[in-house]
């Protein structure tokens, strides 16, 4: 029953916000929030769980949701990070901006809690709503611009992964004679040489277009430059991760023999992905999009863990998935304290900020530790299990990922150095607020646990994704 509440809370909680006062519209939504945090805690306590009946049988459509080791700590990623956004959010936005925000946070969960593919394509649709309007609404100039081009990408994914979803589903009546969209029962759906592409394509478009994978990524630029701040941290930190976890819920289970038989090209795909984004990262003389490059950078390397077919690689990029939402997230916040202080986001214009508000440049110093992949902290351990998997696989993409870490070190050193160090080029500022250490110290202190004690979630992911990586070996075989 939890995991209908963790969908009911966010959703009631966002009409509750549509007709309260744009004065109390924030406190509201803070408060289904944190309502949402306990919720996850009881979950979390329960272990996982699952909810399965039946929604429109004619069609053989299930409210089927789940919550194993796989989507369990993305759920909770969702709730913190939505937490984080909303606390980081103006007073002065209208109630409709925290509708929003929880409206997305209602997408969000359904997303990676939907065990059934109809299903997981509603709530999949759902998220394109929100995000679209608060690009609009609250947005820069571009704002408007940025989400039709956001719209009309993901609308074009989306359309073809439809067709997929039927397309699987009706291949599945052939020799079985039921129609279903149950994801574990579409793991054994035959497919001809010459149908099989064409659906594995269409599932592979929507996912990379919302990850965003190289080069597929041509919303991103916009969408993460001209949202707010809390926007953006949630662009990058949560819903960048439903298309990496498409690949590991969808993907592996029902086309492994076209994951094998394209290996080559798609870790090729993401290594490219990868130097694209560390090399743009370092080219950016704007602070967000210097870190929107590097977001981009590291979705490319969930991508090779994702690609790799390795149990190593997949652990860590699953680990990774949690582990950046938190860090990105949290960074994104700082930038945004940092640009509500100085009005600009130029790193030239920038500079010494660190003398007037040394709390401000402590945690911008220990996000940006945590995005190059200090050891302790837990970028380092994703990145660590995922050049493992590579090693096993191919050594080359193993190089390539470690050439790609220094160039990380040096874009966030950079990027640090610039507005928080070097010589002062503007006006005294402000340091945090007491407030805002709270959320951010939280969020910092919830990151350090996860690098000290990285198996509090791959405790509870390997025994799911090893056994998906066994399924990986009856159907063609995984490296390992």
């Amino acid at each position: 029953m939890v995991l209908v509440w963790l969908l009911a809370i966010p959703l009631i909680g966002s009409f509750v916000v549509l007709f309260s006062g744009d004065r109390a519209a924030k406190g509201v939504a803070v408060g289904f929030g944190l309502i949402e945090i306990i919720a996850f805690v009881v979950l979390l306590a329960h272990g996982p769980a699952d909810i399965n009946v039946p929604w429109i049988p004619e069609w053989g459509v299930r409210f089927h949701l789940g919550a194993d080791g796989l989507s369990l700590f993305l759920i909770g990623l969702t709730a913190v990070m939505t937490v984080m956004a909303l606390f980081a959010s103006s007073k002065t936005y209208r109630r409709s901006y925290f509708f929003w925000i929880l409206f997305l946070e209602f997408g969000m969960a359904g997303v990676f809690e939907s065990l059934d593919l109809m299903l997981f394509y509603v709530f999949w649709e759902v998220i394109l709503i929100p995000i679209f309007f608060l690009l609009t609404g609250y947005s820069g100039s571009r704002g408007r611009p940025a989400a039709m081009k956001w719209l009309i990408m993901n609308l074009v994914g989306s359309l073809f992964m439809l067709i997929g979803i039927v397309a699987v589903a009706v291949l599945h009546t052939q020799p079985f004679g039921a129609l279903t969209f149950e994801i574990s029962q579409l793991t054994h759906v035959p497919m001809s040489a010459a149908v099989a592409p064409w659906v594995f394509a269409s599932f592979f478009l929507a996912f990379a277009i919302k990850a965003p994978l190289w080069p597929f990524h041509g919303w991103m630029p916009d969408a993460y430059s001209d949202a707010p701040a809390p926007v953006t941290s949630l662009l990058a930190g949560v819903m960048s991760k439903a298309g990496i976890y498409g690949f590991l819920r969808i993907m592996l289970p029902i086309f492994m023999p076209q994951m094998r038989q394209y290996q080559t090209g798609l870790l090729i795909f993401a290594a490219i992905g990868l130097l694209y984004g560390a090399f743009m990262a370092l080219r950016q003389k704007d602070m967000k999009m210097a870190s929107a490059y590097a977001s981009l950078s590291h979705m490319g390397m969930m991508a090779l863990g994702v690609f790799s077919l390795t149990e190593a690689g997949i652990l860590g990029a699953t680990f990774l998935m949690v582990a950046h939402g938190l860090i990105i997230g949290g960074l994104f916040v700082v930038l945004g304290f940092a640009e509500e202080r100085t009005k600009t986001r130029e790193i030239g214009a920038m500079g010494g900020l660190n003398d007037d508000a040394p709390r401000l440049a402590a945690y911008f110093l220990f996000f940006a530790l945590a995005a190059l992949g200090l050891p302790g902290l837990p970028g380092f351990v994703g990145e660590y299990l995922i050049i493992q998997g590579l090693v096993a696989h191919d050594v080359v993409f193993a190089v390539i990922a470690g050439i790609v870490l220094i160039v990380a070190a040096w874009y966030m050193i950079r990027l640090f150095q610039g507005v928080m160090q070097s010589v002062r080029k503007g006006p005294r500022i402000l340091d945090l607020t007491a407030m805002q250490v709270g959320y951010i110290g939280t969020l910092a202190l919830l990151v350090l646990l996860l690098g000290v004690w990285p198996a509090g979630i791959t405790s509870h992911a390997a025994p799911t994704l090893y056994h998906a990586v066994h399924l990986l070996a009856t159907k063609g075989g995984a490296s390992s």
